[in-house]
């Protein structure tokens, strides 16, 4: 499937596996969908920022990533940081 990413201040369409289902949950096909050029432009610009400015617009990410390295170390929460800042964000509404 098809899902649109926004990583290192662009957008990308990227090929991702189809999730899954559980047994209390339905799975739609969508034909189309829909990207709010207002929210989402943030979004883009956002992601085009340092690590540190990110923190800066964002307080309450700075805050969770420290009780994360509380609870489970430094290096650990930089990995996953990195790790979802490479994967990029999911946008659209679908």
């Amino acid at each position: 499937m098809k899902q649109v990413l926004v990583k290192g201040g662009g957008v990308f369409v990227q090929d991702v596996p189809a999730p899954t289902v559980g047994p209390k949950n339905v799975l739609v096909q969508v034909r189309h969908s829909c990207v709010s050029v207002g929210t989402e432009l943030s979004s883009v610009k956002l992601s085009g920022l340092p690590l540190y400015r990110r923190a800066l617009k964002q307080p309450q990410h700075a805050k969770r990533a420290l009780r994360m390295m509380a609870d489970i170390g430094v290096q650990r929460t930089i990995s996953l940081i990195k790790g979802r800042i490479d994967s990029g964000m999911p946008v659209g509404y679908s």
